[in-house]
């Protein structure tokens, strides 16, 4: 397949960042830069402000901003577990989600949002039945609103379903909140397919468009 020209953009917090997946000429490989050599991009078309930490709040607007205008291209967003683990405004959950869709819109970019996953930590660490089963529900709202801010713009939202196999804790690092190399190559190659049809049907529309008086 020849190589896509469009710009791969990643934003989100320390997963999106490719945490505990070691790149050998230095900093972290990740599921990020495993996609798009998946997709045949060259490294120096992607752009990854993942940052330990982050929130949707700093996605919207440290990490939008660093981005400067969008461009066509190809923005995946894997961001919230940070939101459900601190607690969250499911309000301004979603209004800052769509903020970053919009971004993605206005730029004729197309975009995915990763689902957020029930880690491996929310087993290992101490915390009573109730605050489990409260960070769980939190997991799930903000995953509704990732979803709905989705498709407000016409954009792709992965179903956890879609990455099922995340359950697995053989797919995680020992501190149980990050994924391991084999779980960031999962994780591209699950967004690498959708990625092809997305932006092969934006390239179709493009021309489409492109051919009317």
């Amino acid at each position: 397949m020849a190589a896509l020209p469009w710009r791969l953009v990643v934003f989100g917090d320390s997963v999106a960042e490719g945490r505990d997946d070691p790149d050998p000429a230095g900093g972290w490989t990740g599921w990020a830069r495993r996609l798009a050599d998946l997709l045949e991009l060259p490294r120096d078309r992607v752009a990854n402000f993942g940052r330990p930490g982050a929130t949707i709040a700093d996605v919207a607007g440290e990490q939008l901003a660093a981005a400067g205008e969008p461009q066509p291209g190809l923005v995946v967003l894997n961001c919230g577990m940070n939101d459900a683990l601190a607690g969250f405004d499911r309000e301004r959950v979603a209004r800052r989600a769509a903020e970053v869709f919009a971004w993605a819109d206005r730029g004729g970019a197309v975009a995915i949002a990763a689902p957020v996953p029930c880690p491996p930590f929310l087993q290992q660490v101490p915390m009573s039945a109730f605050r489990r089963k409260r960070t769980r529900q939190r997991i799930d709202e903000c995953n509704a609103e990732l979803r709905r801010a989705a498709e407000k713009h016409g954009m792709a939202f992965l179903a956890p379903g879609a990455v099922g196999r995340v359950a697995d804790p053989a797919l995680w690092s020992a501190d149980g909140i990050h994924l391991n190399p084999a779980g960031h190559a999962y994780v591209a190659e699950v967004i690498a397919p959708i990625a092809r049809s997305l932006l092969a049907a934006r390239l179709a529309g493009t021309a489409t468009n492109r051919g009317r008086t």
